[in-house]
């Protein structure tokens, strides 16, 4: 009786320790005093970012919590990074799983976490997009997409690009040149493709007027997230694809923050029914580690020989593993439709609430991609939202940007209703 009484002690001590581990709060172990943190980001990071005043120190699920344990409801998400939430115990396991084999590998050599990503990304991308090019970022997946276009139109000497007003595309060089707002692109404009025209987003017109004999791509998100969270019109992206197809334009959707689930479907594009010929992925895919994918199909990719793009991290054993967590992760827990769902609800009373406020114009997003367009400009409100535990994103001055995991319940979603509607 003694040794089954202490069998079952030891057991409820072991799902205990089980339970604070994947779902208790963390303790921080302190290598720095908080005000040494904050004096080394300020004093030894280039003056390139914003930085808040208070630390991180780790998350779970929907949110984050700092070094004096306030509680987040992260509307940030790492700009669309955290998908299937902060720490998800799956993703944890896959990426400690893979540090303890392999951590280094040269796409020269394959390894078993990245021919199942290849796979798997073959398996939910749509005919005939069954290759992929594996990235460390957003930017360097539109970059590759380019250089696939770029390589399909090699006769045509003076090649153009078709991009859209209010697109953003990334910040190396060349997914600079398809970055509409001049704030980004104008220091570095004697440097930037020159041949790069912007139409207006939802108005097939507008991009048929700036088609020529010249032009190789048009490249479109469907919906626009630093330009201030723009879904695309529900006939554009079929006229985009049917106007490429009429003139042997190659069609690039940009999918790096609004795919993998955000937009209530696994890729933006499906909302509106129409296939690129290349997409790029990244942001959500490693869960938090950098990579990113340039997907396209055999015959384009064939045009690009051996030899004439590479890349040292993309492909990395750990990452791909975190990514293949990820991929599951959003299919077994039906995240897209919690996406959809919850976006639904929170868009609805938001609307509801515009209502009556003299402070919101307007309110849109699609599934988990959500932006309040103000009168006036919006930074009082986010630091007023941070003080009542909401972070969300600035885009432009008088927008606001939400863009919370995936993984939100019912209960973080009516929170932050609660809160946004003290502030309109």
């Amino acid at each position: 009786m003694i040794a089954n009484k202490n069998f079952q002690i030891c057991l409820i001590f072991i799902i205990i320790l089980l339970l604070t581990k994947y779902f208790g709060k963390k303790e921080r172990v302190k290598k720095m005093q908080d005000s040494e943190i904050l004096e080394n980001e300020k004093r030894f990071n280039p003056k390139l970012y914003s930085k808040k005043g208070f630390i991180i120190t780790y998350g779970q699920g929907a949110l984050v919590y700092d070094t004096q344990g306030k509680e987040y409801i992260d509307c940030i998400g790492g700009h669309g990074i955290a998908n299937v939430g902060h720490s998800h115990p799956r993703l944890i396991e896959a990426i400690k799983e893979q540090v303890d084999n392999l951590t280094i590998s040269e796409n020269a050599l394959p390894v078993e976490s990245r021919a199942i990503l290849l796979k798997k990304l073959a398996e939910l991308t749509p005919k005939p997009l069954t290759q992929t090019f594996l990235t460390n970022s957003g930017t360097e997946a539109v970059e590759c997409a380019l250089k696939i276009v770029l390589a399909n139109k090699r006769e045509i000497k003076k090649p153009e690009i078709i991009s859209m007003k209010r697109a953003f595309h990334g910040r190396t060089l060349g997914s600079l040149s398809l970055t509409f707002d001049m704030k980004y692109r104008k220091p570095f404009m004697p440097f930037l493709n020159q041949d790069v025209k912007f139409a207006s987003f939802g108005k097939i017109d507008s991009v048929k007027e700036l088609v020529s004999d010249n032009t190789v791509a048009i490249i479109c998100e469907m919906v626009q997230g630093e330009g201030g969270v723009h879904p695309a019109p529900k006939e554009f992206p079929k006229q985009l694809r049917e106007l490429c197809d009429e003139k042997d334009i190659v069609f690039i959707i940009d999918e790096v923050q609004a795919g993998l689930g955000r937009t209530g479907k696994m890729f933006a594009f499906e909302n509106y029914d129409v296939v690129p010929d290349i997409m790029c992925l990244a942001k959500s895919l490693g869960g938090g580690l950098p990579i990113g994918a340039t997907i396209s199909s055999e015959e384009l990719f064939d045009n690009l020989k051996k030899g004439e793009h590479y890349s040292t991290f993309g492909g990395n054993p750990v990452a791909c593993a975190a990514a293949n967590a990820v991929l599951d992760i959003l299919i077994d827990e039906k995240l897209p439709e919690n996406a959809k769902k919850q976006g639904d609800k929170i868009l609805s009373e938001l609307a509801k609430i515009a209502e009556n406020s003299k402070i919101i114009r307007d309110v849109r997003g699609l599934g988990l991609m959500m932006g309040i367009e103000c009168r006036k400009k919006v930074a009082d409100i986010v630091q007023s939202c941070e003080n009542k535990g909401l972070l969300v994103l600035i885009a432009g001055l008088t927008v606001i940007r939400m863009l919370p995991p995936l993984v939100i319940n019912d209960q973080q979603a009516n929170k932050i209703l609660e809160i946004l509607k003290t502030k309109f």
